[in-house]
């Protein structure tokens, strides 16, 4: 409902935009609690030697939609034109899915299968937003933010490195016990564009609605030479308070 409420306001306004008053103030702050509503699912495969065979786990991580903080300024330079940049938080703790396949220690090419959930597996994203601002004043409270530009992600993501398992005799049947974890990190640039809808309550002091999108792939360097592709970011929506002087 966010979004739609931001996105309708905004179109609303660009048919005004020919006539818009320069805004009187130079600097703009903005502070939000937002929701980003994409998800970034990957999966992950690697080997390990056992009983002189190999072994194999294939792992589905889920990372789910959820808040995150979105905070930043900008400075109006000429006209109605500005420069800015924001940083995004978003941090999420989910489950992992693991599908182990370990070597008989008894019998060649006999495969035993373990299912498992590995938990506390977490993604931190950390976006650094560099906007080029055009700055669109009404004649009444209601303001106008476009933005857009670089972005640049940096991402801290846990990876399940082992499974344990639990494989007493006859050893037919292991079941799954505990996951040892990796933490990785990755960087990358993307772009951004955004809009941001605000009311001022009074001179300086406003409130806003804020729609985003930035998005980007990258390369986990991962044990055992692999490289785990993962997506961050989306689209997100929330509000918060405005400064404006």
């Amino acid at each position: 409902m966010t979004i739609r409420c931001a996105a309708l306001a905004a179109l609303l306004f660009l048919p005004s935009a020919a006539t818009a008053q320069t805004w009187p103030e130079r600097v703009y702050v903005s502070v939000n609690g937002a929701f980003q509503a994409t998800t970034n699912d990957f999966s992950d495969r690697f080997e390990f030697p056992k009983d002189q065979e190999t072994g194999s786990t294939e792992v589905d991580y889920r990372v789910q939609s959820g808040v995150l903080f979105d905070g930043g300024g900008g400075y109006r330079v000429w006209k109605n034109f500005g420069v800015g940049v924001s940083v995004s938080i978003f941090n999420r703790t989910d489950a992992a899915q693991t599908t182990t396949r370990s070597p008989h220690p008894f019998f060649f090419d006999r495969q035993r299968e373990v299912e498992g959930e590995a938990t506390g597996v977490t993604r931190n994203e950390t976006a650094i937003h560099v906007q080029a601002m055009y700055l669109l004043a009404g004649s009444g409270p209601l303001r106008v933010v476009l933005s857009g530009g670089p972005t640049f992600f940096s991402v801290t993501q846990d990876l399940v490195s082992e499974v344990v398992l639990i494989d007493t005799f006859p050893f037919d049947a292991p079941t799954f016990s505990t996951v040892q974890k990796q933490t990785l990190k990755a960087s990358a640039p993307s772009f951004n564009v955004g809009a941001d809808v605000v009311w001022m309550l009074r001179r300086g002091l406003g409130v806003g609605g804020l729609v985003r999108f930035s998005r980007a792939a990258l390369d986990l360097d991962a044990p055992g030479n692999r490289t785990v592709s993962v997506d961050a970011g989306g689209l997100y929506a929330g509000g918060g308070v405005r400064l404006l002087f």
